[in-house]
């Protein structure tokens, strides 16, 4: 039994590493696209 727990926490800590790492790009992402937006906006 303590080597499927070891098995499920190693899964669970891949997943929430993952899970930031995704979001972090995500909010890079979002971060970038609303600075060029609010760029145009003020050039124009």
């Amino acid at each position: 039994m303590d080597n499927t727990q070891i098995l499920d926490n190693t899964q669970i800590l891949d997943i929430v590493t993952a899970g930031l790492a995704f979001a972090i790009l995500l909010g890079g992402f979002l971060m970038m696209f609303t600075t060029v937006l609010t760029n145009r906006k003020n050039r124009h």
